[in-house]
């Protein structure tokens, strides 16, 4: 077994995932003009990766122990290149919603297959380390956030920093070419998987039971857990889903969503190599309270940029509030719950991912709704046509709303075309201003435990003992006297 490189190949499985987040992310206006999809529609499509990564998360969490982690990470690369395909390939009838959600479902597979082996790969490979190494792990997520959205600006509409600012021209390549660019890192860490052995979970190595693997779900705190893994999730990666289509619509065009991503992940890339120092200085939980804070201020003035240096300074809060969200949430759930195994690692992802896959549509309904009803008296019966909100929304209560129509809109004199993106604009700014209360109830979650753990001593992590340390410990830990 080699460790080095089992860590490397989890971090190009890592960048794979990044990579189809951010291209879906770059290429959803195109896509959803090419196929003539509102804007719910285009948040089910992208919810679509997290649908995938919930469920296969949930199912395969269990399955890691038995499995294997090579195993799984072979699964995750056929669903990576099968997604991809079906996504490219979608045809241009009545299927093509369908179709495009189910690729997309497919690579979401895909990428919850990989944090379902690269997680607990992690944490038995570095077992005394586990935040900063997973934190170190999921500095990739930014990396292959950075690299796939330079790429994808690269060889299709080229990198405008704004009017006043350089560019570097495209190649005018379309939205296929772009979504093929995931291919090549999917290539590149299968073919690092096939010939490693892989060690078996810490949880079995350790003698732990699957009955007592299953009963780390009841714990109160665990609970309490996962329950802020669905508020950071939502947080974090909702808001960054949306950036492109957000963002241009906000600045007239002036910075676009994908280039503020690559700046945010940018920032997390680095961020999170320093992970243990923080950690070690704050604990983890202290650190979580304080991002959270960040991460809600710095989301509602990103709904307010209207220029380059309000778009990229307001980006730098938030950026530096989402930077230690998902590794910290995955360490503190080995260190606190070490005998949950992959199992309870995946259940944090699946949970996560869940709440990415409701809260991308609700954007979606959101920013459809608030564009609507911005939109000039006088256009409404020329511009407006009626969507079904879907069935998710619909259990929160949310009915269906008008959406703009962009073929009637091309069609209206310039002055009415501009009216028209004024209204868009003030619905992406709600999109992203709606999700900024959710940090509110971290701050305080958090906080309150942070408070119980000083009370109790400071944040202490869980080891798992082996049959002989829990014989040594059971017996007073000495084997004969001690003068």
């Amino acid at each position: 077994m080699n460790s080095r490189s089992l860590f490397i190949a989890s971090c190009i499985a890592l960048i794979t995932s990044a990579f189809t987040f951010v291209i879906r992310g770059d290429i959803l206006p195109l896509l959803g003009d090419e196929f003539g999809l509102s804007q719910a529609d285009r948040g089910w499509i992208a919810g679509g990766a997290f649908w995938g990564m919930a469920v296969s998360m949930l199912l395969g969490a269990p399955l890691c122990d038995f499995m294997g982690m090579k195993r799984i990470l072979m699964l995750a690369f056929a669903c990576h290149m099968i997604g991809v395909a079906g996504t490219i390939f979608a045809p241009h009838d009545s299927s093509a919603f369908y179709v495009l959600f189910g690729a997309t479902f497919l690579a979401g597979c895909g990428n919850g297959l990989v944090e379902i082996a690269i997680n607990p790969l992690a944490a038995t490979l570095y077992p005394t380390q586990k935040t900063h190494y997973l934190n170190i792990l999921h500095a990739w997520w930014p990396g292959g956030l950075i690299l796939g959205g330079l790429l994808a600006r690269w060889i299709g509409d080229g990198i405008s920093f704004g009017p006043d600012w350089s560019s570097i021209d495209g190649l005018g390549y379309g939205w296929r070419a772009r979504m093929a660019l995931i291919v090549v890192p999917g290539i590149t860490y299968i073919l690092l998987v096939l010939p490693q052995q892989f060690p078996p979970t810490e949880r079995v190595s350790s003698g732990v039971s699957t009955a007592d693997m299953f009963t780390q779900v009841f714990r109160p705190l665990f609970l309490l857990w996962a329950f802020c893994m669905l508020l950071t999730a939502a947080t974090e990666l909702g808001p960054q889903q949306w950036q492109e289509s957000v963002m241009m619509r906000t600045t007239d065009g002036k910075v676009s969503g994908t280039l503020i991503l690559v700046y945010t992940s940018s920032m997390m890339f680095v961020l999170r190599h320093f992970a243990g120092t923080l950690a070690h200085k704050f604990s983890p939980i202290g650190l979580l309270a304080g991002s959270s804070a960040l991460a809600g201020i710095g989301l509602y003035l990103l709904s307010t940029a209207n220029s380059p240096k309000t778009a990229f300074g307001y980006a730098t809060i938030f950026g530096l509030g989402i930077a230690y969200f998902w590794p910290t949430m995955l360490g503190v759930t080995a260190e606190r719950f070490p005998k949950g195994g992959a199992f309870l690692l995946g259940l944090m992802g699946s949970v996560g991912n869940l709440s990415i896959a409701l809260v991308l549509p609700f954007m979606g309904y959101t920013y459809d709704k608030f564009s609507a009803s911005a939109v000039p008296e006088p256009l409404t019966s020329s511009v407006l046509v009626q969507e079904d909100a879907g069935w998710a929304l619909s259990l929160f209560g949310i009915e269906s709303v008008p959406k703009i129509d962009t073929k009637a809109v091309a069609a209206l004199p310039q002055a009415d075309q501009t009216a028209v993106k004024d209204a868009e604009a003030t619905g992406a700014a709600m999109a992203f201003r709606r999700v900024s209360v959710l940090p509110i109830a971290l701050v305080i979650i958090f906080g309150a435990i942070a408070l119980v753990d000083r009370a109790r001593g400071g944040y202490q992590a869980e080891r798992i003992l082996s049959p002989d340390e829990e014989r040594e410990l059971y017996s007073g830990g000495v084997q004969a006297a001690v003068e």
